[in-house]
C-alpha cells in the first residue's frame, strides 16, 4: 500500500538527544489541536453509509464512492483514539460490515456505492489494493476496540471469534516461506510498507489470541510474528545503504523517488517494528527530511498529488515537535475555515491527522 512544508530548523542529530519527555503544551495550542481531532473525526463520521461502510470521501467519482477497507480500518482507529459513544458506535458499525463482506478466504474486496444518502447499492470491485495490509489493519482495530471500551471485548469474543480466525487466515495464506508476505496472490510482491503493517497486525493478532478468540492459536502466532520481524531485518533491510528495500528483491532505493522509496523508509518505525529512539529510525527519518525538507509547510512532493499525512503520524511518533507543530497548523488553516486542504483529502488523510493531533496531545 499506500496511496491509496519547512526547512530544517535543527542538526541531523537533534532528535537523538531530545529529552523523553516533552514539555506540557500551552492552552490555546491543546485547544487548536482537539479542534483538529474534532473536525477530522467529523469528517471521518459524515462518510459513513446507513450500513456501516466508511467511503473514502464524499467525492463521487466514477461508479460511484469508493469503500476502501485498508483507508477505513485506519479511519476507525483513529476514532478510536477520541473514544465517544459515538465514535465507538460508529467503529463498532464498520467492524460488523467488514467482518460481513468477508471473502471465503478472508479477503475483503474494494467496493462502490452508488448513493451516498439513504440505502447504498454496493458494487463489489472484485480485487483488493492487497490482501496482507487489510487484514492486518482490522486485526490492529480490534485490539484497539478492546482496549479502550472493554465492555466490547466480550461483544467481539462472543460473536465474532471465528471472523477473527478467518481475517488472520488471510494474512497466513499469503505468507511466503521466509516469513514475508506479498500483497495479494496476483501480486506476489513483498513490500516493506505491507510487511511493517502485517509486523503490527501479528502482534495484535497474538494480543487478540490470548484474550478475546476462543481458542485463539497464541504460539503459533507469535512464532509467525517472529519470522515476520526478522524477515524484515534480514530481508528487507540493505545493510549496505542503511535503508530498507521497497520490496524483497528490489533495487537499492533512490531517495529522490518519493513514492515508494523514499515513503517506505517510514512505515517501519510508525508501525512499530524499530523504535523511534533507535538510531534506525532517527538516520531515517534525517534523511527524509533532508530530502524532502518542506512536507510540514504542506508541498506535496507526491507526483498524483496525494498528501501523505502519514508523514505528520511519522513525525509525531519521532517527538520532532517543530515539524508536526508547523504540519498540524497548516492543516488547522484550512479546517478553520471549513475546507480541507486539498481535492485529495481522504478518510486516512484526517485519520492521520488525528492520530499526530492526538499523539501531541
Amino acid at each position: 500500500m499506500k496511496k491509496v512544508a519547512m526547512i530544517v530548523l535543527f542538526p541531523l542529530t537533534f532528535l537523538a538527544c531530545k529529552p523523553e519527555h516533552p514539555a506540557i503544551l500551552p492552552t490555546p495550542v491543546i485547544s487548536a489541536y482537539n479542534k483538529l481531532i474534532s473536525n477530522q473525526s467529523d469528517f471521518i463520521m459524515a462518510l459513513q453509509l446507513d450500513d456501516g461502510a466508511l467511503t473514502m470521501s464524499a467525492n463521487k467519482g466514477v461508479p460511484g464512492y469508493k469503500i476502501v477497507p485498508y483507508f477505513s480500518n485506519i479511519a476507525a482507529r483513529a476514532l478510536l483514539s477520541d473514544p465517544t459513544a459515538a465514535h465507538i458506535a460508529a467503529v463498532k458499525k464498520w467492524m460488523v460490515w467488514y467482518m460481513g463482506h468477508l471473502n471465503a478466504d478472508g479477503s475483503v474486496f474494494d467496493y462502490y456505492a452508488t448513493n451516498f444518502t439513504g440505502t447504498a447499492t454496493l458494487t463489489s470491485t472484485g480485487d483488493f489494493d492487497s490482501v496482507d495490509s487489510y487484514a492486518a489493519t482490522f486485526l490492529t482495530l480490534a485490539r484497539l476496540l478492546c482496549e479502550v471500551s472493554p465492555a466490547d471485548k466480550d461483544w467481539l469474543a462472543t460473536n465474532y471469534s471465528a471472523q477473527l480466525k478467518k481475517i488472520g487466515n488471510a494474512i497466513i495464506l499469503v505468507i511466503e516461506s521466509d516469513g514475508l508476505t506479498i500483497a495479494k496472490p496476483s501480486y506476489a510482491v513483498k513490500y516493506t510498507m505491507d510487511n511493517a503493517e502485517v509486523n503490527e497486525g501479528m502482534k495484535d493478532m497474538v494480543w487478540l489470541c490470548k484474550n478475546v478468540i476462543t481458542a485463539g492459536e497464541t504460539e503459533k502466532w507469535q512464532t509467525l510474528l517472529t519470522n515476520n520481524t526478522n524477515a524484515i531485518n534480514a530481508v528487507l533491510w540493505n545493510a549496505a545503504s542503511n535503508n530498507y528495500f521497497m520490496y524483497a528483491g528490489g533495487a537499492t532505493i533512490n531517495w529522490s523517488v518519493f513514492y515508494a522509496d523514499a515513503t517506505c523508509q517510514l512505515y517501519p518505525t510508525w508501525c512499530g517494528v524499530v523504535t523511534p529512539s533507535s538510531a534506525t529510525a532517527i538516520s531515517l527519518w534525517n534523511t527524509f527530511n533532508t530530502n524532502y525538507p518542506d512536507w510540514s509547510t504542506g508541498k506535496i512532493y507526491d507526483a498524483g498529488g496525494y498528501p501523505w499525512a502519514v508523514i505528520g503520524y511519522v513525525a509525531a511518533v519521532m517527538n520532532d515537535r517543530v515539524r508536526t507543530e508547523q504540519y498540524l497548523k497548516y492543516i488547522g488553516s484550512f479546517t478553520a475555515t471549513g475546507v480541507q486542504p486539498t481535492a485529495n483529502w481522504y478518510n486516512l488523510e484526517a485519520a492521520f491527522v488525528i492520530l499526530a493531533a492526538k499523539k501531541m496531545n
